[in-house]
């Protein structure tokens, strides 16, 4: 993420042409209209590329929680209808905007993400992607509280995802590390440990699962855990956090060195 990299995107399985999977030639030629009309809404993201200072209730997670004004509510109303007409169905057309949604996240474009994602919602409030978009959004905004509960509520819905598991033991560890009541090394060990139990390779889970060893003093597990990231991905290791771990204990098997 460009907002900060200590909690990653899930990794969705694009196809190569979303807009292809949609039957019939009208219908395509509906949702280019619609994504034309859509762009309309999303000019504040576009033209400034960063996260507004004061927020339109369009730009909030789950639309601030509160009724729609009547200008939102009526574009709302237009872009489902837009969707009814182009999709086979709303759970379809949440699949959709939420690959595009992801797209925009990962280019730091937190605005136009989160109305995405609102949208995401609206079309299917059963959408993991959804409260999964927003709680990442919430996230890189700092607001651990409202990041939580909407990763939570992801779980919910859905408590096989192993990485959307990951990404709230990350966020309650950024509680703990900046000494908020959200989080503590307990319940984020305990994600991690449900996170590997359901899938063993999760190299960004034995990542942080080396970070709370190294908080909680147990260097040698922590060292562990490092070479077991490693090995499985080096693209998720945080190479920096092997001073910090140097600086308590040499690196057991010999690959890091302290720098001078």
């Amino acid at each position: 993420m460009k907002k900060s990299r200590n909690l990653k995107r899930k990794t969705l399985n694009s196809s190569p042409n979303q807009i292809s999977q949609i039957k019939g030639g009208s219908k395509v030629k509906k949702i280019i209209v619609f994504l034309l009309f859509l762009s309309s809404f999303q000019a504040f993201s576009y033209t400034n590329g960063i996260d507004s200072v004061i927020r339109e209730q369009k730009y909030q997670a789950l639309f601030g929680q509160k009724a729609l004004g009547q200008k939102d509510q009526k574009d709302l109303q237009l872009f489902l209808k837009s969707c009814d007409d182009s999709f086979s169905s709303r759970q379809e057309a949440a699949k959709f905007f939420a690959e595009k949604g992801w797209e925009y996240l990962g280019e730091g474009k937190l605005d136009t993400a989160a109305f995405r994602f609102n949208y995401v919602n609206a079309l299917d409030a059963n959408s993991v992607e959804a409260y999964w978009g927003l709680g990442v959004i919430s996230f890189n905004r700092k607001d651990n509280e409202l990041a939580i509960k909407l990763l939570e509520k992801g779980l919910s819905l859905d408590s096989t995802q192993s990485n959307l598991r990951v990404d709230l033991a990350t966020v309650k560890l950024s509680c703990y590390q900046n000494q908020q009541a959200c989080g503590d090394l307990k319940e984020v060990e305990e994600l991690l440990a449900k996170s590997l139990h359901q899938d063993a390779n999760n190299a960004n889970a034995w990542m942080k699962r080396c970070q709370v060893a190294y908080y909680s003093g147990k260097i040698e597990d922590a060292w562990t855990y490092f070479h077991q990231c490693r090995q499985l991905d080096i693209l998720q290791l945080d190479i920096n956090f092997s001073q910090f771990l140097l600086e308590k204990m040499p690196d057991p098997k010999g690959f890091f060195k302290l720098k001078e």
